[in-house]
């Protein structure tokens, strides 16, 4: 039997198929080996025909892989149009890497508390569980614990991106003492405030407080000067979700004088310390003198955004913030656009409550990526999140997030440096040196809610005692956990 050279390269092409399908997992060996042994006995031509008439069909489906990769569409980045454009080009980028397999967008709505509603019930069934996900650390040990998601410690272990990672980031990353997941970048918080207020108040230009009492003598003073603003906005409220006690309540906790949330000694939950009666006092005493933001803003599901347009507005005096918002000023996100060239907006670090050692405080949270347990191909859903991990993508995750970078490397891009002026950029990626994250542990949601039901109550009722505010939470975890489950410390 006579083969010519084109049918020589389209048996050579098929052969390569079915060994890539068959290394991959995709095709039964028995079919493979079977194609092998015949072509060994010099009926390579005969056999391949017949195997491609009978299975062409068979191999082109065993040869496609699709990746299905869930984030949420509204919460993550600062424009659902921007998340849309990301994910659009990492489809585009991995569909070109890997040519016959797809990605699959599933963009989830709602808020981050829905999302992760959502999210698990995808998990429900193979049908829709998801291979890859973004979302934030503050869930790794929720759904870790749940099995749904696969440890990585393997994959991790030669990634040049993940040995630039700080070590307090793989911290948070990992479940049980197994890496978890992937930071894409970090969001830190510090103190902004509009001198154009402060100035007026009486506060010096390169204002520093020490303590958190210098922030309430601050806010007291901006009150008087200036009273159609509003002194101090420091958000809080169940209804901001897990996200809301690391961007409001959780801020202060970390700078407090006991930060312990959960006791890994005692495997129990830390419901009253010195340090959360210091943060139940701090909202006191603002909601009390009147010194807070309104309700309406501070307690809103979007709390966390609003400072962007109201210290635009020079309608927020004293403000606890995210890195993100003098990004959203940047023409990227123009929310709105902002140069700011007079440098009204100054930044400061979070002060220790009683200006305690180290002087300054700092928490954080992850935006993360988790291959599922079950994922239909794991390594090739690893291959997604290679991608995902890419200088230029983790650069534009930096930018439309936003998010300090994890890779400490990229930090010092000038691409990173000019999203906004001095020195915010540098000021927020230099506190993750320092910055600590909120528990990874599945219960870590439980305990959240109910610090923001107590920090909650003390601004809707500055007349509730910290007592009251200690036993609101120590009830519901004692319901929700158990009695057995909780301390008190010093």
């Amino acid at each position: 039997m006579n083969i010519n050279k084109e049918e020589n390269l389209d048996i050579q092409n098929l052969l390569h198929r079915f060994d890539r399908a068959q290394n991959r997992r995709l095709l039964p060996k028995t079919i493979a080996t079977a194609a092998w042994r015949k072509a060994s006995r010099g009926l390579l031509s005969a056999a391949l025909i017949a195997l491609a008439a009978g299975t062409a069909g068979f191999a082109q489906d065993a040869e496609a892989a699709n990746v299905k990769v869930a984030f949420s569409l509204n919460w993550t980045f600062a424009d659902p149009k921007l998340a849309e454009k990301w994910f659009g080009g990492v489809k585009t980028q991995f569909e070109a890497a890997h040519p016959g397999d797809t990605m699959e967008l599933i963009p989830i709505p709602g808020t981050y508390d829905d999302f992760i509603t959502k999210l698990s019930l995808l998990y429900n069934s193979p049908d829709t569980a998801p291979d890859v996900v973004e979302y934030f650390d503050i869930n790794v040990g929720q759904f870790a614990g749940s099995g749904l998601i696969s440890p990585l410690d393997d994959k991790v272990a030669n990634a040049p991106w993940w040995q630039e990672t700080p070590d307090a980031v793989k911290e948070s990353s990992k479940y049980d003492g197994k890496v978890y997941s992937v930071a894409q970048g970090i969001n830190t918080y510090a103190v902004l405030f509009d001198r154009t207020l402060t100035d007026k108040a009486g506060l010096p230009k390169d204002w520093k407080p020490k303590t958190w009492n210098e922030i309430l003598d601050g806010a007291r003073a901006i009150k008087k000067s200036s009273p159609d603003a509003s002194p101090l906005y420091v958000i809080t409220g169940t209804s901001q979700g897990t996200f809301g006690v690391v961007a409001g309540p959780g801020i202060l906790l970390s700078a407090s004088s006991t930060p312990t949330i959960y006791d890994q000694a005692t495997d129990k939950w830390v419901v009253d310390s010195k340090g959360i009666r210091e943060v139940l006092g701090f909202y006191k005493t603002a909601a009390a003198e009147g010194l807070l933001a309104p309700t309406s803003q501070i307690m809103d599901p979007n709390g966390a955004t609003h400072p962007a347009q109201a210290l635009h507005d020079h309608k927020f005096g004293i403000t606890f913030a995210g890195n993100w918002i003098p990004v959203f000023w940047s023409k990227d996100i123009c929310a709105p656009c902002w140069d700011d060239k007079e440098e009204t907006i100054g930044f400061t670090q979070v002060p220790t409550s009683e200006g305690q050692a180290p002087g300054t405080a700092a928490s954080f949270n992850g935006v993360v990526l988790s291959v599922s347990k079950n994922a239909s191909n794991p390594d090739l859903a690893w291959a997604a999140i290679e991608i995902m991990q890419q200088k230029e993508n983790l650069l534009k995750i930096a930018a439309w997030v936003p998010v300090v970078p994890a890779p400490t490397s990229l930090r010092t891009e000038p691409s990173y440096l000019a999203l906004s002026r001095a020195p915010f950029q540098a000021g927020f990626a230099d506190l993750s040196s320092s910055a600590k994250s909120m528990p990874s542990h599945p219960e870590f949601p439980i305990w959240g809610n109910a610090f923001q039901q107590a920090t909650q109550a003390m601004v809707l009722k500055p007349e509730t005692t910290i007592d009251e505010g200690v036993e609101i939470l120590r009830s519901y975890m004692a319901n929700q956990v158990g009695a057995d489950r909780i301390e008190t410390l010093p």
